[in-house]
């Protein structure tokens, strides 16, 4: 019999939650035996992960969430799976990760994005740039907007937003919320800080658009 233990959504399967002596991010075979169970993972060394994630967020920087996509979903969605015993680096690969999926995946993305988020925040509750990215990634979702505003207008009063794109989503809660003096406020901080001048803009988020789920190692036949 077949069983396979992957990440999935940032979390790892309960099924198995360590391997050769690490928190692991790895794809497990094992095979009936009385005698043994044969352990095959490939491990994603730390400079190789590292370089990765630089990657992801020199896109990311330079606006292109696209791009940061499809090089992580290419590592960190492959079959073969990720043992990651660096907990920093695992979970800085994970939030880059969900904010690529909510920047250029479809609404499954941003859904799935949010749910990481979430869970990366329960873990890091103090952390302004957490709380920054699940404002942004709740814009994506007309039921968020709410919470969007509850998250980062605390961080404004405080003065810890922490980029562009935090200061864009101030803008584009207030101007939803008729505080137009307000939003041009946090346009001027967006323009001060932002690579790109087109990020500051306070204009209603575009809808996501029509894709289907990156895939994940979730979507693998025989995961359970």
């Amino acid at each position: 019999m077949r069983e396979l233990l992957i990440w999935v959504r940032g979390r790892v399967h309960p099924a198995l939650s360590q391997a050769a002596g690490s928190i692991a991010l790895i794809a497990v075979w094992t095979t009936s035996s009385p005698a043994l169970a044969c352990l095959n993972g490939v491990e994603l060394h730390r400079k190789q992960a590292v370089q990765l994630a630089n990657a992801a967020e020199k896109a990311l920087a330079d606006g292109d969430a696209k791009q940061a996509l499809s090089m992580l979903a290419d590592k960190l969605g492959s079959p073969e799976g990720y043992e990651l015993s660096h907990q920093g680096l695992r979970a800085r690969l994970e939030q880059l990760f969900a904010v690529a999926r909510f920047r250029a995946g479809g609404q499954a993305d941003i859904d799935d994005a949010i749910t990481v988020l979430r869970q990366q925040l329960k873990d890091s509750p103090k952390s302004p740039w957490l709380k920054v990215r699940l404002a942004e990634a709740l814009s994506h979702n007309a039921k968020g907007t709410k919470e969007a505003v509850k998250l980062i207008e605390p961080l404004a009063k405080e003065d810890l937003i922490v980029d562009a794109e935090g200061f864009a989503t101030l803008a584009r809660r207030r101007r939803q919320a008729g505080n137009a003096e307000g939003a041009t406020a946090a346009l001027e901080r967006c323009k001060a800080m932002a690579k790109q001048p087109s990020l500051c803009s306070d204009a209603p988020l575009p809808p996501p658009p029509t894709a289907p789920r990156t895939k994940d190692p979730s979507d693998l036949p025989d995961w359970r």
